[in-house]
């Protein structure tokens, strides 16, 4: 090891807070060799010294960020064994945190065999669902299949984050699931994705739900009705916004009429004018002021 690096280290030990302050924000100059020291110096039971070599990982992590090979990628490769069964909890924790930075597709396999770990998926999944590109959507869903019951939720999450449209089928399969949370995780995702599917969907039944997961349920077929509007599918949308302005909650017929306005057809009007006439004065209001912006934008 060159003997700069060693200094560097050797003043991470030191009980001068001042020179571990300096060792730490000079990191960046650093190469990925001295990630394993760091790795062990980040658990040890000095307060001072572990902080200054965690703030010493962040710092060369964040110095490499903006490169796109060799010290990077060397980064990687040391973060991806700091993450092995070899060290604390602690660190293996702080490596994904940090490797959802930098890491690339190549590594989504590597990251995503510890989904199966309880005590790592959380930070797993984390990590997978910020690396850009189709292989880490692709490692969520094959580790989705072997995935404990009660992390799936998580993982549909994730799918969900990254508007997965690669996923809809296993959205679609969760949605039907006899576990309601399950199937309300897959509704969610499938809302925040916001793709037609081939077939109808079928949404998970409203019947045994609490309240939170009812809103739960329509926050998502909004977020879909809107999505559709985006992509011109009309038709579907209004399918969609036409079940909220049947509930009989108030903030749910607002949120239909203001999505169907968006849409700005005459079918969009048609559904809309009985609401003019509603019983409920916020209903009314809302009605009459987007037809008013509607009539505006039509004479416009």
């Amino acid at each position: 090891m060159p003997q700069n690096e060693q200094k560097f280290l050797s003043d991470l030990e030191s009980d001068d807070a001042g020179a571990r302050f300096a060792a730490w924000r000079g990191a960046g100059e650093m190469t990925a060799e001295v990630i394993p020291q760091l790795g062990k110096l980040a658990a040890s039971e000095k307060h001072g010294v572990a902080k200054a070599a965690r703030e010493a990982l962040h710092t060369l992590v964040h110095a490499v960020g903006r490169e796109s090979g060799g010290r990077r990628v060397e980064v990687v490769r040391r973060l991806l064994e700091l993450a092995g069964k070899a060290h604390a909890l602690p660190v293996r924790i702080l490596a994904f945190r940090l490797l959802s930075l930098v890491a690339g597709e190549e590594s989504a396999p590597s990251i995503a065999r510890w989904i199966a770990d309880a005590g790592l998926r959380e930070e797993a999944v984390f990590c997978l669902e910020r690396i850009p590109g189709p292989a880490s959507v692709k490692a969520l869903a094959a580790a989705y299949k072997e995935a404990a019951e009660d992390f799936k939720p998580r993982i549909l999450a994730a799918l969900g984050h990254r508007r997965a449209e690669e996923a809809l089928g296993l959205v679609l399969e969760a949605m039907r699931s006899s576990n309601k949370e399950i199937a309300m995780a897959g509704i969610k995702a499938f809302g925040r994705i916001g793709k037609k599917p081939a077939a109808a969907p079928r949404y998970p039944a409203l019947s045994g739900l609490s309240d939170w997961q009812q809103m739960e349920h329509m926050d998502s077929l909004l977020r879909y009705a809107d999505a559709q509007v985006k992509q011109g599918n009309h038709a579907e949308a209004l399918s969609v916004f036409k079940t909220a302005l049947d509930r009989p909650e108030q903030h749910w017929q607002c949120a239909a009429i203001i999505g169907i306005a968006r849409m700005g057809t005459a079918e969009a009007a048609a559904a809309i004018f009985p609401k003019l006439n509603s019983s409920h004065r916020t209903v009314r209001i809302t009605a009459a002021n987007v037809w008013k912006g509607m009539a505006k934008d039509a004479a416009g």
